[in-house]
């Protein structure tokens, strides 16, 4: 290490930035090798936490970019060329942190979405879908558009918006779309008829997303005190929480994915239902409750003539109409198949 790098936060950003990355890879990674693994195929959720790793990769690589110009550094070290190429890295990894907690958001809220077929739960989770999705438009087209033109990025000379206004708007709607996820998780295991045990297992797998709302609330507090100043030092702190941030973000997404919490979630009633060779559930691509559910099948309406018979010189007419419905348990999947018949009898006259 560089002599003059020792009294600065170079090198523990830089570090911290790579390690998190490397977590962040492995962590998709294993989801993705878990699921194939299992069954042979990879789903939509599994798309968007990929997508939120390549963003993640090219965030990094700018933080990285930051470094080696300088950033964790004294202002007063560095030159103005160096201090121009800090700010646009600052200002393009900035975009691409929102687009990878985006997806890495999106990729859990799909997972918990499709282990209840409760309607409710779907419809929160959509209205929580389209919050997420406005709040990483407005993000990225403020972040982009934070400065007039020409130099767009310069939040140090040129003319601004409030940036501190901004670092509110953009961490608190962050810190409510986080709650709601955990809330809706949480919601969905606390119904499961098992013991309290493994709720508690199943609800830690979603709870450790709550430090992503702590590195938030950290990225909040000291995004507005470096705002101006010393600001190529003091970012420091942004910077880790940034990075912890969204390396968490990533892995709690993934985390549900491997194969001990898959487990978990078959033997409390839970399944993925998913073609396995490991008997995880049946054919569909998505997952899903293990529910007693009910299909009507097959109604079927038949018409039969009856010959009247003479009787003293009268004609009697009988009219039954009756259904039947029969409901047979299909299978250890309890899926109920409805068969409707109906009979209606209509008066003939014999010759």
């Amino acid at each position: 290490m560089p002599p003059e790098l020792k009294k600065t936060w170079t090198p523990t950003v830089n570090v911290l930035t790579w390690f998190m990355l490397v977590t962040a890879i492995l962590s998709v990674l294993t989801r993705l090798g878990t699921k194939y693994f299992i069954f042979r195929k990879w789903t939509f959720d599994d798309g968007l936490a990929t997508a939120s790793l390549v963003f993640c990769i090219a965030q990094s690589i700018a933080i990285s970019m930051a470094t080696k110009n300088g950033f964790g550094q004294h202002l007063e070290m560095l030159s103005e060329g160096k201090v121009e190429n800090i700010i646009k890295a600052e200002y393009s990894a900035t975009t691409l942190f929102i687009a990878s907690i985006c997806f890495s958001k999106l990729s859990l809220l799909v997972f918990i979405r499709n282990l209840t077929p409760a309607s409710l739960d779907r419809r929160f989770a959509l209205v929580l879908g389209i919050f997420i999705g406005l709040w990483t438009i407005v993000g990225i087209l403020t972040a982009i558009f934070q400065c007039n033109a020409p130099r767009i990025w310069d939040y140090l000379h040129g003319q601004c918006f409030d940036r501190s206004a901004w670092w509110n708007f953009l961490c608190v709607t962050n810190i409510l779309s986080e709650g709601g996820i955990i809330g809706q998780a949480l919601l969905i295991i606390v119904r499961i008829q098992t013991n309290l045990s493994r709720k508690a297992g199943l609800s830690s797998v979603f709870l450790i997303r709550v430090i992503v709302i702590i590195a938030i609330i950290f990225q909040l507090v000291y995004a507005r005190a470096t705002a101006r100043g010393d600001f190529t030092y003091d970012a420091w702190a942004v910077a880790v929480s940034t990075q912890v941030a969204q390396t968490v973000s990533i892995l709690t997404a993934c985390s549900p994915q491997f194969k001990p919490f898959l487990d978990s979630l078959q033997s409390s009633g839970m399944r993925l239902g998913m073609t396995s060779s490991n008997n995880y559930g049946s054919r569909h691509k998505t997952y899903g409750m293990s529910k007693t559910f009910r299909r009507t099948a097959d109604t079927r309406s038949e018409t039969h003539e009856l010959v009247s018979v003479s009787h003293e010189g009268t004609n009697q007419t009988m009219v039954v109409s009756g259904p039947d419905a029969d409901a047979e348990s299909q299978s250890s999947r309890s899926n109920m198949i409805v068969e409707t018949r109906t009979w209606t009898v209509t008066e003939g006259l014999s010759n």
